[in-house]
């Protein structure tokens, strides 16, 4: 079962500027400022947060939010809630400690009144809580389902629609995420990919046929891949492999007895690179060809991947994959709590994907990868997290260890005029 896609629309343009996790700015000060409160709380300076104090309305339409954070290292995300549990508004995301009012007893902010779309919430009982991030590590596991793609950077394509050969290298007109259709350039050498600028209409390349070597031609008829001389007389032929996918494109090149295949079936796409070793007759006049493979490339149509045995798979997995998890945090001495048990889902936005709390509190980024449209969760042991994340061209898998690191705080509740 996916997990619910929502997106964060508008807030980052109204809270406080978001400092990346792991930079050095965001983990330096806090590791410089939140020991110094923690230093007056062990002295007596703080009062042992048991209850919520009460929170002072500054105006009617803005209210005070303090809190005395949690003895833990880390980035804090806040949220405000209505009297159902509702989050209205997200007040800081993964956010440095300096980016709050630094008190003597406390942290402390103020809210507008309004909600993430910028609009004034009615009037009525409010609160507002959070928690502290700890160092979650956060790791590339592997890419699924597109040979092509093996790294976050670089062009990502879905599917391939011609292949051509541009000075020894191979030239794919390929549908390319984000959607549109273009030209990417794979140097065979150095097995790199690049967006190749090119006047070539991607929908009308002829694919079937390519030039080769020393005045010959390559054709793809009735599946068969044929090699036809200058007066079009059969030179070899590679004959079609039940079961396999079908030829629908090739390219030649024109220095060695090397062709590119483009193969495919209803499971999705192969490209594959093929030398000649050796030809030989088979007693009726017809050349039958040896080759050796070079390399081998695929795309697996994947549209509805699930999660089985902590691998990705095309086919429905016998139970549903959970939306969300649950996953016991470290108690906030402070509260003088138990473990809370949070909740966790995986959301998307512009941006990237991220953990988040059931209620929408978003708390720890997990990529930059844009264009994203479906991501799945797993346990990956007692304290991580697998998640699979989908853009259209590839799967994507990134572990998150150490997910009990966090700290739960509450600010109390409010009443908004």
């Amino acid at each position: 079962m996916s997990s619910e896609v929502e997106t964060s629309r508008g807030v980052r343009a109204i809270q406080q500027p978001r400092i990346p996790r792991g930079s050095s700015t965001a983990l330096g000060m806090t590791k410089k400022s939140l020991p110094l409160l923690l230093t007056l709380l062990l002295l007596g300076g703080l009062p042992a947060q048991e209850s919520p104090s009460p929170i002072a309305s500054v105006t009617p339409r803005s209210i005070r939010i303090s809190f005395v954070p949690p003895p833990l290292d880390g980035t804090i995300s806040l949220g405000v809630y209505d009297a159902k549990g509702k989050l209205v508004r997200v007040l800081f995301r993964e956010a440095d400690i300096n980016e709050f009012n630094i008190g003597s007893d406390s942290l402390s902010t103020t809210w507008d009144g309004k909600d993430d779309a910028g609009e004034n919430v009615p009037p009525g009982k409010y609160g507002a809580h959070g928690f502290v991030v700890g160092d979650l590590k956060i790791e590339g596991v592997g890419f699924f389902f597109n040979d092509w793609i093996t790294s976050a950077e670089g062009p990502r394509f879905s599917h391939i629609r011609s292949l051509a050969m541009r000075d020894e290298n191979l030239l794919l007109g390929a549908d390319l995420v984000p959607p549109g259709t273009g030209h990417v350039l794979y140097d065979v050498a150095d097995k790199s990919l690049t967006v190749k600028d090119t006047d070539s209409d991607t929908s009308n390349e002829a694919g079937a046929s390519a030039p080769g070597r020393d005045g010959t031609r390559w054709v793809i008829e009735a599946g068969e891949v044929k090699q036809l001389g200058a007066n079009s007389d059969l030179l070899r032929q590679l004959p079609v492999v039940p079961e396999q996918p079908a030829a629908k494109a090739i390219a030649a090149s024109l220095k060695e007895n090397r062709i590119y295949l483009l193969e495919e079936n209803e499971k999705g796409q192969r490209v594959r690179a093929l030398t000649l070793v050796a030809t030989k007759a088979n007693g009726s006049d017809q050349a039958i060809s040896e080759w050796k493979v070079d390399f081998e490339k695929s795309i697996v149509v994947h549209k509805n991947f699930s999660v089985a045995g902590e691998k990705p798979v095309t086919t429905p997995a016998e139970e549903n994959v959970p939306d969300k998890v649950k996953v016991k945090l470290l108690a906030n001495p402070l509260l003088n709590d138990d473990r809370v048990t949070v909740e966790m889902m995986v959301g998307l936005d512009a941006d990237g994907s991220f953990i988040k709390a059931a209620d929408g509190l978003p708390l720890c980024t997990i990529s930059e990868t844009q264009n994203l449209s479906r991501a799945l969760l797993a346990l990956h042991g007692a304290n991580a997290l697998d998640v699979f994340q989908d853009d259209g061209a590839v799967v994507e898998q990134f572990r998150v260890s150490g997910v009990d690191q966090m700290m739960s705080f509450d600010c109390g509740g409010f009443e908004l005029k």
